[in-house]
C-alpha cells in the first residue's frame, strides 16, 4: 500500500513494529490461561457484549475486549468461519495482542496511542491478519483517566463499513458507564468536585482520595517541572 494513502497513525505503528523486529507471516504470542474473570474490567464488559453478542448473530464480526496490557479476556463471535479464522491467529481469550507481540493491530494502536483507530486489511503489520479489518478504542476509568482496556470489532474485508468505528466507540461509552457505577461513592464526589474546581481558570488542581490522585494539566507540570 503506497505510503500516502496510509493513516500517520498507521504509519508510526508500521515503524514500531519494524524496530521491535516482530515476524510478518506467523503470530507467535504469549499465552496465559489464568486471569481474573471477576476483574472490575469484565464484570463491566460483560452485559454490554452479552446485548452485542445477540446482535452480531449470523454476521461476519466478532467483539473483543482486552486489558490494558493486551490480554484478551473476552470474545464474541457472530459466526463459525471467522472463530475459527480468529483462534488460528490466536485472537482469543488468555492471548496478548500487544502491538509489541503481533505489531500494527487495532488492539495494539489503541493501547500504545490511547486512542480510537481503525486497520483495514493489509495495514496490519503481519500478513495473517490482513484478511480482516478492525477498530478498536482505548476504555477508560473515568474517574482516574486510566486506560482500563480496549474494546475491538474485527469483521471479514469488505466494502467499506463506516459505522465500525462507531459501534465500538458507543460499546466503550457504555462499559465506561458501568465502570463508573463500580466506582465508590468518595470516588465519584472527588471526581464531580474536581471537574467544578477546574472547569474554569487554568490554576493547579490537586486532589487526594484515599485510592486515587486528580490533577489537571497546570498541576503536572508543577509536580514533574
Amino acid at each position: 500500500m503506497p505510503a500516502a494513502v496510509v493513516p500517520e497513525g498507521i504509519l508510526n505503528s508500521w515503524q514500531r513494529s519494524k524496530y521491535l523486529g516482530i515476524g510478518t507471516d506467523e503470530v507467535v504470542v504469549p499465552y496465559q490461561p489464568d486471569y481474573d474473570r471477576e476483574s472490575r474490567l469484565v464484570r463491566a464488559a460483560t452485559p454490554v457484549l452479552d446485548r452485542l453478542e445477540q446482535a452480531l448473530t449470523g454476521s461476519d464480526a466478532s467483539v473483543i475486549v482486552t486489558d490494558r496490557n493486551g490480554w484478551v479476556r473476552d470474545r464474541r463471535v457472530g459466526e463459525k468461519r471467522l472463530s475459527a479464522h480468529l483462534d488460528r491467529v490466536h485472537l482469543a481469550p488468555g492471548f496478548n495482542y500487544a502491538e509489541q507481540f503481533v505489531g500494527t493491530n487495532g488492539i495494539g494502536v489503541a493501547l500504545e496511542e490511547r486512542r480510537p483507530n481503525v486497520v483495514l486489511g493489509t495495514e496490519h503489520f503481519n500478513e495473517r491478519l490482513q484478511s480482516v479489518s478492525c477498530a478498536a478504542a482505548p476504555i477508560r476509568n473515568t474517574v482516574t483517566g486510566r486506560v482500563e482496556g480496549a474494546m475491538n470489532l474485527t469483521c471479514w474485508n469488505g466494502p467499506a463499513r463506516p459505522l465500525m468505528a462507531a459501534l465500538v466507540q458507543e460499546a466503550v461509552e457504555d462499559i465506561e458507564r458501568v465502570m463508573y457505577e463500580f466506582s465508590s461513592a468518595h470516588q465519584r464526589a472527588l471526581l464531580e468536585a474536581f471537574q467544578q474546581v477546574t472547569h474554569y481558570g487554568d490554576r493547579p488542581v490537586l486532589c487526594l482520595g484515599q485510592d486515587l490522585v486528580l490533577a489537571n494539566t497546570a498541576a503536572s507540570a508543577r509536580l514533574t517541572g
